[in-house]
């Protein structure tokens, strides 16, 4: 079920960024610090974006997970040490 529902989300996105793609045909160009790239899609550069900041945020999260996890695994610890 849960696979369906994935797969349903991912056609959807699709489906959404063909779309955008259609409407913000526009090329464009980004300039960052004096570097400019060439011209390419508004929607190219708005999902790109949208991918990098998912990606970041994944990172992110699985960051405080590991951490989470390594504290909670030092505190069982103490609390073994101190039962010994």
């Amino acid at each position: 079920m849960l696979k369906i529902i994935n797969f349903i989300i991912l056609v959807i996105f699709v489906i959404f960024v063909l779309i955008f793609t259609i409407y913000n045909h526009t090329l464009v160009r980004v300039t960052f610090f004096n570097y400019e790239s060439i011209k390419i899609p508004l929607s190219v550069i708005v999902f790109a974006s949208i991918i990098i900041g998912i990606i970041i945020g994944l990172i992110y999260h699985f960051y405080i997970l590991f951490k989470i996890k390594k504290e909670n695994k030092e505190k069982e610890d103490v609390i073994r040490n101190k039962n010994s």
